[in-house]
């Protein structure tokens, strides 16, 4: 547990008893918001954290060996009109998240600012309002891992090479050979490679004369 923390950090996690703060932030596009789920205002980076108390709860943490993407999954109970807002009305969907770990000494101070514990991605956010258990805001995040599971629906054209990197003509002839239909060796061979109704692109003969 103490791979990565600051040595009186880490000394702090060794002891039998060390009081632990959670810390939350979330890049919504019209602004990032800073939580965790203690009481009061802590402040480190340059950022304020607002305390949720025991409203804020978050899912165990995965680890392993294997290449694969973990989730986990924040929830705050009690709607915080500011949070409310982002999930009813903001595109959430793969916007960062990051979620610190902080130890505090007996006067309730930060020993060191607190170390990354994870980073991923906003999945899934849902909202519950008037249920059973109370109003609730649940949200999925996904580990950086989970982009190799996610297509980039980029295509090898000219178009797409020119929004990414204008005036790179690698792709500029791509449409012209697109379904070509090709004769290896002998010009008046039936070995044909392509589309019967595309252009015949003339390779000459293999062995010359």
């Amino acid at each position: 547990m103490s791979r990565g923390f600051p040595s009186n950090v880490a000394a702090a996690l060794a002891t039998q008893h060390v009081s632990l703060v959670t810390f939350v932030k979330l890049a919504f596009p019209s602004g990032t918001v800073y939580v965790h789920n203690s009481i009061g205002t802590y402040t480190f980076g340059g950022n304020d954290y607002l305390g949720v108390g025991n409203l804020g709860a978050i899912s165990p943490f995965e680890e392993g060996a294997d290449v694969s993407p973990y989730q986990i999954t924040l929830s705050l109970s009690g709607l915080d009109s500011t949070i409310a807002s982002a999930a009813l009305n903001e595109d959430y969907y793969k916007h960062p998240v990051t979620v610190l770990l902080g130890v505090l000494n007996a006067s309730d101070v930060l020993l060191a600012d607190p170390t990354v514990i994870f980073e991923g991605f906003m999945d899934q956010m849902n909202v519950s309002i008037g249920a059973d258990g109370g109003d609730e805001i649940t949200l999925t995040a996904e580990s950086e891992l989970a982009r190799f599971d996610k297509a980039s629906n980029l295509k090898y054209t000219t178009t797409q090479l020119q929004s990414d990197f204008s005036g790179d003509l690698a792709f500029e002839f791509m449409p012209d050979i697109e379904g070509a239909k090709i004769r290896w060796g002998d010009p008046n061979s039936d070995a044909v490679a392509g589309a019967p109704s595309s252009p015949t692109v003339d390779q000459g003969h293999r062995g010359g004369g």
